[in-house]
């Protein structure tokens, strides 16, 4: 699945693995592939590009992306990608490598990475939304527990003064008698 191949089918969905994202790109033949660079010169940002299948894959490996019914295929695949060169729209959420392969193979822009980290966002935020209910329910029982604690410590020590004020008038009343 990640070997590289022989013969890689001109058209082919091209991703390489980064550490928190994948690049996408699409074989254009002899060695050569169509991309959006996006911000993959540092920090400037690059229009789509054609490299060599080496600076596309910088040392790593590329898996080929299956499409169960593309609406292109080979050829058709690299016009629809040549009609969109030098093109410097890139946007990491709405129009992004991935997206631009998407749409060439299959007449729709998508990008399911995107998707997955919007759920994992999205479920980060119910965990922490959760979590902090879950903070919130525990501060509320701990302050309870403690204004309990309190309130009884107070019950006792009011009683323990009635019982001294008590246990000393006692006492004085019976030392009167004697």
């Amino acid at each position: 699945m990640h070997q590289q191949r022989p013969r890689i089918p001109l058209g082919a969905h091209l991703i390489i693995k980064h550490l928190g994202y994948s690049h996408h790109g699409i074989y254009a033949g002899r060695g050569r592939v169509i991309h959006y660079s996006g911000f993959a010169h540092l920090f400037k940002k690059h229009p789509i590009e054609i490299t060599s299948l080496e600076a596309f894959c910088h040392g790593k490996k590329f898996k080929i992306q299956p499409y169960r019914a593309p609406k292109y295929t080979g050829r058709k695949v690299v016009r629809r990608m040549r009609s969109r060169m030098h093109e410097n729209n890139y946007h990491l959420i709405i129009n992004n490598c991935e997206h631009l392969c998407t749409w060439a193979i299959t007449g729709v822009e998508s990008s399911p990475q995107v998707v997955r980290m919007m759920n994992r966002l999205t479920t980060i935020g119910y965990v922490s939304s959760a979590m902090s209910f879950m903070n919130s329910m525990m501060l509320t029982v701990t302050t309870t527990c403690f204004a309990l604690v309190f309130y009884i410590k107070k019950k006792l020590r009011e009683k323990a003064k009635m019982q001294i004020s008590v246990y000393t008038e006692l006492k004085q009343q019976e030392h009167k008698k004697h």
